[in-house]
């Protein structure tokens, strides 16, 4: 990993103490409750025409899509969970290089899926690797990780059934785009999330986006190499 990548991700991965003493916090930030907009009101401006899609199956998926922190205690199915996860699929694998359901900066698509199961039909509870080419799941670690959501997650969920952790193997990357790896590949999980909240619309389930996991034990639980460093995760289940 380049040094200017690892003092950067050093310094914005949240340590398991800060998690702990964010519980306790009783007053939000003014950002969570204001919402600004640029605007040049001096300067000329151009109304654009209105859109006639708005019937659109996309139109209503993005006019639908929110996020979902409290989720009920029902367990969702593996059907829909391989649905979710196969929104991020290789569509074409004889192209060279091969085309997917996201665009990846120069095609180094560094971006791994792991599933952790909390409440799902059909398979055991613990951490997975979704093997995108096989769209299989690799059981990593068969554990009841449900005291450990609080980590994984965040401290503001509550039920979800799973939880989906984007992960970098930055050097996929590196070796094109030097230090822009790792804005790349949150450009690239970005893509890939958006895709998976559709899917989530459209099955009737809830998601949610965070940020607010401890890194360190992503990376005990997966069990990853100093190369591979945790990015993103989606929970969802039942609203």
């Amino acid at each position: 990993m380049i040094e200017e990548i690892k003092k950067f991700y050093d310094k914005t991965k949240l340590e398991k103490n800060e998690l702990e003493s964010n519980e306790t916090e009783d007053l939000l930030p003014v950002s969570w409750t204001h919402v600004f907009h640029k605007e040049y009101p001096r300067l000329p401006s151009v109304v654009l025409p209105k859109t006639k899609n708005n019937e659109s199956e996309l139109e209503t998926l993005l006019e639908t899509r929110e996020s979902t922190r409290f989720f009920s205690t029902k367990s969702i199915n593996l059907d829909d969970i391989a649905r979710i996860l196969s929104s991020c699929r290789i569509v074409d694998s004889k192209r060279i290089p091969e085309r997917r359901t996201y665009p990846s900066g120069g095609a180094r698509f560094p971006v791994e899926l792991y599933l952790i199961s909390f409440n799902i039909n059909g398979i055991d509870m613990g951490a997975y690797h979704y093997n995108l080419k096989r769209n299989s799941l690799e059981l990593l670690l068969k554990s009841d990780l449900r005291n450990r959501r609080r980590e994984i997650i965040s401290p503001y969920l509550e039920n979800p059934a799973a939880a989906i952790i984007f992960t970098s193997v930055i050097g996929r990357s590196e070796v094109k785009y030097g230090i822009k790896a790792y804005p790349f590949s949150l450009i690239e999980a970005g893509h890939m999330g958006q895709n998976i909240h559709f899917v989530c619309i459209e099955l009737g389930l809830g998601s949610c986006s965070v940020s607010g996991f401890v890194n360190d034990s992503i990376v005990e639980i997966l069990d990853l190499t100093e190369n591979e460093i945790p990015i993103y995760v989606i929970c969802v289940g039942n609203k």
